[in-house]
């Protein structure tokens, strides 16, 4: 995929912004708050209907405006058109219009432009909590199937309706068994089909993640990540579990924790409480490694992130690296450069300073450069 056109209208500290790109690399760099990470953000919200960063829509509104306004223009990788445009008035609900039909909704979108996002404020998913392992998870597979996606929104609505239920009975001191047990078993088995679908795709990242890993480490040490479902029992083979056997594990876990349930008020098992653990040299990466290994686990989960889109939508991902050089020394940031170059990929990279990056770029690689300042943009190739 290459993008070929950005238009940006009162997002941030953008009043107008009218962008044409490279097919390579395209570099923006300016101070901080100058509005590099907004036109990351923009193509973000084009590719997965919102920012990647964890901020509500309305605060994305340039001050003393009422609306934003995105419209992309890209090509795949077979030359077709793709066009995209995302209207928020803060009002309602996303107006979002493209070349696949108008009024579209996230599920519409969500995979037709592929797009992986390296940023710190992703280091957590190598150190933090189980919902932003999760949230990567979801992510990625919900870019690479559209079953997944609407599987996965239908799977929070009904949690959604069972947790009412919980609460209810909490407060009441009274429920309805009959009514709880009916959404347990639709909960239950809409459950075991994520649980399956994300153990296949486990087994079918891993040498993704691998491959880059060895690269990153120069083949230093031994990695691993594995998915991991809450509560399945620990000397479970979970590679080759069918759908029937899941289905008998979760619910006997929701009877398990039934009594709990009641005294809590909200749904104690099931996919929305999974997690992803990642080993490195046999120690766990959120306990034992060190802040390279930290970085090196963040790049090598990216490019195979990238790698398992390529594969799985015969399509080449954009590439968005949002600040990332100021974290990496120069072995990462120079492994991070060839892996971007070796595939071939549209790049949009943002930082404050040019010199971090334009001594590390191969010769002959194709770049362009644009310097921000103050929600404007200056072409610097022009």
């Amino acid at each position: 995929m290459k993008i070929k056109k950005l238009y940006i209208e009162n997002l941030r500290n953008h009043t107008t912004t009218n962008l044409e790109f490279g097919d390579g690399l395209n570099i923006f760099y300016g101070l901080n708050g100058s509005g590099k990470t907004t036109i990351i953000e923009a193509i973000a919200i084009t590719s997965f209907t919102k920012s990647f960063l964890p901020v509500q829509d309305s605060s994305l509104i340039k001050f003393n405006e009422e609306s934003y306004k995105i419209s992309l223009e890209a090509k795949n990788d077979y030359e077709i058109p793709y066009k995209i445009s995302v209207n928020y008035t803060g009002k309602s609900k996303k107006e979002i219009n493209s070349n696949i039909g108008s009024n579209l909704s996230p599920k519409d979108v969500i995979g037709e432009m592929p797009t992986i996002v390296l940023s710190p404020d992703f280091k957590s998913i190598t150190f933090g909590a189980p919902q932003d392992r999760r949230d990567f998870l979801d992510r990625l597979l919900s870019q690479s199937s559209k079953v997944y996606l609407e599987d996965l929104m239908h799977y929070r609505r009904i949690l959604k309706q069972r947790n009412s239920l919980l609460y209810q009975a909490k407060i009441d001191y009274h429920f309805d068994k009959s009514s709880v047990e009916h959404w347990s078993n639709i909960l239950i088995t809409k459950g075991a089909e994520i649980i399956l679908r994300r153990l296949k795709f486990a087994s079918e990242f891993t040498p993704f993640f691998d491959e880059v890993y060895k690269f990153v480490s120069n083949g230093s040490e031994k990695v691993t990540i594995n998915y991991m479902p809450y509560g399945f029992p620990e000397n479970q083979e979970l590679k080759n579990l069918d759908k029937d056997r899941i289905l008998e594990i979760l619910s006997e876990i929701s009877q398990k924790n039934s009594k709990d349930e009641f005294r809590r008020g909200i749904t104690l098992f099931g996919p929305q409480k999974d997690d992803i653990k990642i080993t490195v040299n046999g120690g766990l990466a959120k306990e034992t490694a060190s802040q390279g290994q930290h970085k090196s686990l963040l790049i090598a989960i990216k490019f195979a992130e990238f790698n398992f889109l390529r594969n799985k939508k015969n399509e080449t991902p954009i590439a968005l690296l949002d600040d990332i050089f100021s974290e990496l020394d120069k072995e990462r940031s120079e492994k991070v450069i060839k892996l971007v170059n070796m595939n071939y990929a549209q790049t949009f990279i943002t930082l404050t300073d040019i010199s971090h990056i334009i001594d590390l770029l191969p010769e002959g690689i194709n770049y362009r450069i644009f310097e921000v300042s103050g929600g404007k943009v200056i072409d610097k190739n022009l």
